[in-house]
């Protein structure tokens, strides 16, 4: 007796293995497709980026240029300071002062002149053979109050020192108790750090 579902069944493998063969010879065509261009590609080497650095010092190993006592109408004195850039930058440098206080007026008969060059011993304190940079004008010269008063930051700081690498500066202070002092500066106490600052230009 036969089965009129027998015809179907042996279809069935037949129909099950074209499928199969489709499948693969589509990916075949597909992979074909993918790898039918010729590439190259170029490069350059390692990219890198590095910052510039600002680095400022001085030689007077934190301590002060100057301890005047006993001062008296028309006393003066004088000290020197090396400032080093070593800032892989170009710069300007600038002085201010970065605190101050005073008694009984004494900064208003203080006059301060501040002037840049070379100093020959290059020893902080000391003042060898002077070479004025400013012509020996100086880059200020006022009473300590003024100066402290005016110049408090960077931005209105004194100063011509504009090093395009590493380099060095001397400084030198000058100041001198008027002669006109009056009696109620007896007594009278001043005192002002002094602050170098770089930025870069």
């Amino acid at each position: 007796m036969s089965n009129e579902n027998e015809p179907h069944r042996r279809r069935r493998p037949w129909v099950a293995l074209l499928a199969i063969v489709g499948v693969i010879g589509s990916s075949a065509m597909v992979w074909q497709a993918s790898n039918a261009a010729f590439t190259a590609t170029t490069s350059d080497g390692v990219n890198s980026f590095a910052a510039g650095t600002v680095a400022l010092s001085d030689n007077d190993l934190g301590t002060a240029l100057f301890s005047a006592t006993n001062l008296k109408p028309g006393s003066t004195g004088q000290a020197c300071i090396r400032v080093t850039y070593s800032g892989t930058l170009a710069a300007g440098v600038r002085l201010y002062a970065q605190s101050a206080s005073a008694s009984n007026g004494l900064d208003t008969y203080l006059t301060l002149t501040v002037d840049e060059g070379t100093n020959s011993t290059g020893t902080a304190g000391t003042c060898g053979t002077w070479t004025s940079a400013t012509g020996g004008g100086g880059i200020s010269t006022s009473t300590l109050n003024a100066f402290t008063t005016a110049r408090t930051t960077y931005g209105s700081g004194a100063g011509t020192w504009n090093p395009p690498s590493a380099a060095t500066k001397d400084y030198q202070f000058t100041y001198t108790l008027s002669a006109a002092a009056p009696n109620s500066a007896q007594g009278g106490t001043a005192q002002v750090t002094f602050a170098w600052e770089a930025q870069n230009t």
